[in-house]
């Protein structure tokens, strides 16, 4: 997929209320220069229109009635499965996931997904709450989610169209194309649930510490990195709690994820000795603030008082994976990260010092004072995977979202 051309996304859409969304969702594709076509259920073009879908996206709308087009020299499902490079199942509702796990080709959508057990396919599930979560959906859902090259987005939470609040809603468009990303960065190597008997308990943002009710002291962090870890461990299959401060991204690129917010370092501690016995993978992430303030004041303070405030008052915060680290399981792996400036002798030296302090099995270090690099949203990333062992592997500067991919397929590589 790393060619000039553009890549083929094959939409296929059944018949939930949500599919009134997926206009602006081919908007955003084409917007990406993905090449799009859509293929409508019979429910689907009740509810949007053919034409309007083939005017947004530049293409033919394929709907039941062109399967068996006596033009045809070729079945069409067979046709659109070989064109499409990702097929995107948006929304998913129940008629279609059984139709689907029980071989049952009825119908374009269902023939095309039958016939694409060698295509990656993104799924995105919508419906009623009560229908979500009835036993035999969900075990229809969790069959699914064993195929190989199926990438499943589960519903999230909020105000139904039925008016009800509950799971049910289909996931965000921003989801969507991180997961069609994802997807892409893969050069063919699809495999969504090797990560299925794994669980990952992973912290970022930054904490922030106050001063008084008009101040804080925080980090730079956006928290993209942690939040693409956390985001790819779950798309690879695996059990992902992420634990995390101030974040400057979308609410939409957490959207899946079992979350939990804390403010400050004695918080991020605390949560996290609550939690670690249940996980196989720490990665610490967070840009912990390193200095705190021994007093805390009710009142704003004066200008002219913060220097001998800070002065009489200014601690660092304890190093928390050093003391996490106490409770490590033998069969637990343990990742720290550094952001450093300087060159590479001095980086291993440091690197040195943090595996002694720390006991972590891996520390992953990356530069920031190189531009384009580190900090921010849209910022790639690379640096320095150094193991307890001695090894280090470079990874060069990528995007996030394919270095996050390459992290986590080193560190499981790991054998305990």
């Amino acid at each position: 997929m790393k060619t000039n051309k553009k890549i083929n996304i094959l939409l296929l859409v059944s018949g939930s209320i949500a599919a009134v969304r997926i206009p602006l969702l081919i908007s955003q594709l084409v917007k990406e220069n993905y090449e799009v076509k859509c293929v409508l259920t019979k429910n689907a073009e009740k509810l949007i229109q053919p034409i309007s879908i083939s005017i947004l996206s530049r293409n033919n709308c394929f709907i039941d009635n062109d399967q068996w087009d006596h033009d045809q020299s070729n079945p069409l499902h067979i046709n659109l499965s070989k064109w499409a490079d990702v097929i995107i199942m948006a929304p998913l509702t129940a008629t279609t996931l059984s139709k689907w796990v029980y071989g049952n080709a009825e119908g374009l959508v269902p023939s095309i997904l039958t016939a694409s057990s060698n295509k990656p396919v993104i799924v995105a599930p919508a419906m009623n709450t009560n229908m979500w979560e009835n036993k035999f959906v969900r075990r229809n859902y969790e069959n699914l989610k064993t195929l190989d090259n199926v990438l499943t987005l589960n519903p999230s939470s909020g105000l139904l169209a039925c008016d009800q609040f509950g799971i049910g809603k289909l996931p965000s468009n921003d989801l969507i194309l991180l997961a069609l990303k994802f997807i892409t960065s893969l050069d063919g190597n699809y495999k969504f649930n090797d990560l299925s008997n794994k669980k990952f308990l992973i912290t970022g943002g930054a904490t922030v510490e106050e001063i008084d009710p008009a101040r804080r002291i925080t980090n730079k962090s956006s928290g993209m990195m942690s939040l693409l870890l956390a985001q790819v461990a779950r798309f690879r299959g695996a059990q992902v709690k992420y634990i995390h401060g101030n974040l400057e991204i979308s609410n939409n690129l957490t959207e899946g994820l079992e979350k939990y917010k804390i403010f400050n370092g004695a918080e991020l501690s605390k949560t996290l000795k609550q939690e670690i016995s249940n996980y196989d993978y720490l990665l610490m992430n967070a840009a912990v603030t390193d200095i705190s303030l021994t007093k805390q004041t009710s009142s704003k303070l004066s200008k002219d008082k913060l220097k001998n405030y800070f002065a009489n008052h200014m601690e660092l915060v304890p190093d928390i994976l050093s003391d996490i680290n106490k409770m490590k399981k033998d069969n637990q792996i343990f990742v720290g990260f550094c952001a450093y400036t300087g060159n590479h002798e001095d980086l291993r030296l440091t690197i040195k010092k943090k595996f002694n302090i720390k006991g972590c099995n891996f520390i992953f270090a990356n530069p920031i004072d190189i531009d384009g690099q580190g900090f921010g949203i849209h910022a790639d990333n690379g640096g320095w995977l150094f193991s307890e062992s001695g090894i280090e592997k470079y990874i060069e500067k990528t995007s996030k979202l394919h270095l996050a991919n390459q992290l986590i397929s080193q560190i499981i590589s790991f054998d305990k």
